[in-house]
């Protein structure tokens, strides 16, 4: 079957919390990429915030499509949501459309502090409680790059990650020049490279082998 599983859907070095560094977005609406496999436009990712009720709102929605000679031979649509409440999550859920699979995650905060995890993927149940701090896998938090314990936004399951810093690059975001920070995350069945600015830690840049080169590129930071 041609599934991809993917990892692309649904970062400050100082604290280990993953919910202290929304701020860190708190002025941003948009956050869009295009996403091009083998120098080929497929498809789009989108992160949009949202203030609602003293709550922050992070929506995400993947979508691409791949095509031989015109043909669809595989899509995959994955929508997420993640909901904050004084930089802490509180709760996440997402379903994907993975080729023919019909992925899920869903994640809340009990009321004892633990979380609550709910996923599929492959046919594989992911159902668990932990007090653990984790990294959500929705990419646009650059807590991925200090707390190990990272959990798939599409199916809640959880895996140790690596990260190595790669180097520094002066990109072109917004019209002006800004340094953006280079890293690989790797895992069990992750193995990408991310960049997020320097001073104000917001993602720009993916890239990853996966069936083919994939590349992300900034269309929208606002």
């Amino acid at each position: 079957m041609f599934r991809f599983s993917f990892l692309l859907i649904f970062f400050t070095f100082f604290s280990p919390n993953l919910n202290a560094h929304i701020d860190h977005n708190k002025d941003l609406k948009k956050i869009e990429f295009d996403i091009y496999r083998n120098n080929e436009k497929v498809g789009y990712h989108k992160v949009i915030f949202t203030d609602k009720n003293g709550l922050k709102e992070i929506s995400t929605d993947v979508f691409f499509d791949i095509k031989v000679l015109g043909v669809s031979i595989y899509q995959y649509h994955s929508i997420g949501k993640e909901i904050y409440k004084n930089n802490k999550l509180i709760e996440f859920k997402s379903t994907t459309k993975d080729g023919r699979d019909k992925d899920y995650c869903n994640i809340n905060i009990l009321s004892n502090g633990d979380y609550n995890f709910d996923g599929t993927t492959e046919g594989k149940f992911f159902k668990y409680s932990s007090k653990k701090d984790f990294s959500l896998g929705t990419w646009w938090n650059h807590d991925v790059l200090i707390n190990n314990n990272f959990v798939l936004g599409q199916s809640c399951r959880s895996t140790e990650t690596k990260v190595t810093f790669l180097n520094k690059e002066e990109r072109v975001i917004n019209n002006k020049k800004q340094i953006v920070q280079f890293f690989n995350v790797k895992g069990e069945g992750i193995d990408i490279k991310i960049g997020f600015t320097d001073n104000s830690f917001q993602w720009v840049s993916m890239d990853f082998t996966l069936k083919g080169e994939w590349n992300y590129q900034l269309k929208t930071l606002n």
